[in-house]
């Protein structure tokens, strides 16, 4: 190895291939198809640092696996694909975030703008950490 492949190796691929994390995706039955096109849509909008820290709020990393996203794994070292899950939270909730097992707890929104806005608000918070909830 060199230094740049060795680099990918540990530290994953740089940028995101949004048809790859789709194509390796997920999703509940209980999800709306018009969220999940919102869902996509925003996705593909953001800036590859706001993809990234989507993929970090997700998955705790923000960098995709050198085999791309067939190849997440959860907290012990199986294949976890990224997930997204429809939750019946109050109005105005926010999505949560499951990083062993790459998963976001989606509340249906009922406008694409309200979910643009509350994806961008989570990405651009500095808060991490845990809850027992």
């Amino acid at each position: 190895f060199d230094y740049q492949e060795l680099e990918l190796v540990l530290c994953g691929v740089p940028s995101i291939d949004v048809d790859d994390w789709k194509a390796h995706t997920q999703v509940s039955d209980e999800l709306p198809e018009e969220l999940l096109g919102w869902f996509w849509e925003t996705v593909e909008a953001f800036t590859d640092e706001e993809r990234a820290r989507l993929l970090q709020f997700t998955t705790g990393s923000s960098r995709v696996p050198v085999q791309g996203f067939k190849a997440l794994t959860s907290y012990d070292g199986r294949i976890c694909h990224f997930t997204l899950k429809a939750v019946t939270f109050p109005d105005n909730a926010y999505p949560r975030a499951h990083t062993c097992f790459n998963r976001i707890d989606l509340p249906v929104y009922k406008t694409k703008k309200e979910l643009e806005d509350v994806l961008s608000l989570v990405i651009n918070m500095e808060v991490t950490g845990f809850t027992d909830e």
